[in-house]
């Protein structure tokens, strides 16, 4: 947790969460709830920009995550209280309608059941709603992921480094994120491919760190010295092309889920509401 929120989350996953938060505009004194909120890098930047008299709720599953985003101060004086709440996607524990905005930045690949949590997203707007979602495109978008995808590959074999690509990067195709968000009932939707430029200014040992966050960090921590130093060498090697001067520099790709609640349906035609578990 301490390596992803100090490393990834600044670098990383805060610029991205302004370019989503960017295309929905929120407005002051609106409500979003952020899905997969992790140590609430969305949630915080949500907060300001809907300001005091509005409202965020960032749910996760991982307990751990959680525990970062509720030991961080408040973002700014004037920033919308943030509530933090422990649920699997599948199953928010919010009252439907009573949301203006919903959020999923980078967590919606990972969802054992993507369509039912998407329908929970749905059963949150309000009519008139507004939902942002994203996801990584190919790993291949992303230099400086595909670099360490590749240092996998030289020094510990393919099993490992698909485990490490089919995580994060294993949903790319847009035409099924676009089904995906119409099959939960919304409309208006725009899916597009987006690109943000990242850098890390420790270079390639900083970025390496990152594996301490992934899927696989203890298959990586049980490694030989040898073997972890081979991979340090490897990384190295792959990044030169994106290293400047010490600083690693490279676009990262998304593909970004653009889309509204517009019609206010029946009953029936919620979506289930799952209990928690």
């Amino acid at each position: 947790m301490e390596v992803y929120d100090d490393v990834l989350v600044p670098r990383l996953f805060e610029p991205w969460a302004h370019a989503l938060l960017d295309e929905l505009a929120l407005a002051a004194g609106e409500a979003v709830l952020d899905v997969a909120c992790g140590p609430g890098s969305v949630s915080r930047l949500a907060a300001v920009r809907v300001g005091p008299a509005g409202r965020v709720v960032g749910c996760d599953f991982s307990a751990a995550m959680l525990a970062v985003a509720r030991g961080k101060p408040a973002p700014d004086a004037e920033a919308a209280p943030v509530e933090y709440l422990e649920a699997p996607a599948d199953a928010l524990p919010v009252e439907a309608e009573c949301f203006d905005v919903a959020v999923c930045q980078q967590g919606l690949q990972f969802f054992p059941d993507r369509a039912a949590a998407l329908g929970e997203l749905f059963r949150a707007l309000r009519p008139g709603g507004r939902l942002g979602v994203a996801v990584w495109s190919a790993i291949d978008d992303s230099p400086v992921f595909a670099a360490l995808y590749e240092s996998l590959r030289d020094v510990v074999g393919d099993e490992l480094a698909e485990r490490y690509r089919s995580g994060p990067w294993g949903r790319p195709d847009l035409d099924e994120l676009r089904d995906l968000v119409a099959a939960a009932g919304f409309s208006d939707i725009r899916v597009e491919r987006r690109t943000v430029d990242v850098a890390f200014e420790g270079g390639a040992a900083q970025f390496a760190s990152t594996l301490a966050a992934s899927g696989i960090a203890a298959e990586i921590d049980a490694l030989p010295a040898e073997q972890r130093d081979e991979l340090a060498q490897a990384f190295e090697r792959h990044t030169r092309p994106i290293d400047d001067d010490g600083t690693l520099r490279s676009s990262t790709s998304s593909n970004l889920a653009l889309a509204g609640r517009s019609a206010r349906p029946t009953s029936a035609d919620l979506p289930p509401r799952r209990p928690i578990r």
